[in-house]
């Protein structure tokens, strides 16, 4: 999909970025990945120092923009024992009557994990803590999942007729065999997500980077709430298997200390829910500029399906 480049950054924004850096940029590179039509550079000064600036405007992108702006703000208070990259200013700019924001933050000179990090990421991923001062005024994951967990409901109640734009079922048939008993189990999910740690809420291997030490630390905060601790991590491996990794999920669930207290029943019903609620947003028409969320929203809703099915239901 189009992304922002650093060029298509209005000059008065890439001037701010390079106060705050100390020196001009000389070069930039733009990141692949994600779904936004935002900018993503690795961006390096004439004095060597690198950092990382996602910028876009409200134009473009209205939504993402106020996504922005909750990102920085949850940024500025993540706690140093998390492995996440430090933020280092939040920047904006009105130009030709549009609004801009750029978020400034360390470079992680690192690449996305495979099938040999999970480990490291769900280690990662536990040092996220329960959350305190202003994270703690973030919004509950329970209640706001609750609406997304009862998407088999709603889709049993209007029917499974959904198509792809290629006229295939959204829901497969194999899936939509069983949708009565996953509405069923996907109805505790909402209270199995609830506790009292901060969360990312939108874990995948594209907002997580894999250092040289093999340090995995985790981006892109727009989404962050407050939930179970394993929340996450189950997330994590669930887009593991999205993306066809040689993983052996079940063994992690059993054996990795993040998912001390979540119990088979609450690790179904989150499937159940995530399920449900993947299909019916790949059921939406696709958003402005963001072609092709609906066909990865699918493909996570059969993963956490097949999963479930996998695990006996």
């Amino acid at each position: 999909m189009w992304r922002t480049t650093w060029t298509d950054v209005p000059a008065t924004l890439r001037g701010q970025v390079e106060g705050l850096l100390g020196s001009r940029v000389v070069t930039a590179g733009s990141q692949a990945g994600g779904y936004s039509p935002g900018g993503a550079d690795r961006v390096v000064t004439d004095s060597g120092r690198r950092a990382f600036v996602k910028t876009l405007s409200r134009r473009t992108n209205p939504d993402g923009y106020g996504f922005h702006e909750r990102e920085a703000t949850v940024m500025a208070h993540i706690p140093p024992s998390v492995q996440a990259p430090r933020l280092l200013g939040t920047l904006r700019a009105s130009v030709h009557d549009d609004d801009w924001i750029a978020l400034v933050l360390d470079d992680v000179d690192g690449a996305h994990p495979g099938s040999a990090d999970v480990t490291a990421v769900l280690d990662a991923l536990d040092t996220l803590p329960v959350a305190a001062g202003p994270l703690a005024d973030l919004p509950r994951a329970a209640p706001d999942l609750a609406e997304e967990f009862a998407a088999w409901d709603r889709m049993l109640a209007t029917g499974l007729d959904a198509t792809t734009a290629a006229g295939d079922p959204v829901v497969p048939p194999d899936v939509a065999a069983h949708a009565a008993r996953f509405a069923e189990v996907a109805r505790a999910g909402a209270a199995a997500v609830d506790g009292e740690h901060l969360v990312h809420l939108d874990c995948r291997a594209d907002n997580l980077l894999v250092d040289a030490d093999g340090v995995v630390w985790v981006v892109d905060w727009p989404w962050a709430g407050i939930g179970a601790h394993w929340l996450d991590p189950l997330t994590y491996l669930l887009d593991a298997l999205v993306r066809g990794d040689d993983v052996d999920v079940e063994h992690h669930l059993a054996t990795h200390r993040v998912f001390d207290g979540a119990t088979p029943e609450a690790i179904d019903a989150v499937l159940a829910g995530l399920a449900g609620m993947f299909f019916e947003k790949a059921g939406r028409p696709a958003p402005p500029n963001m072609p092709t969320i609906r066909a990865f929203q699918r493909a996570e809703g059969i993963a956490a399906a097949r999963w479930l099915l996998h695990r006996g239901h």
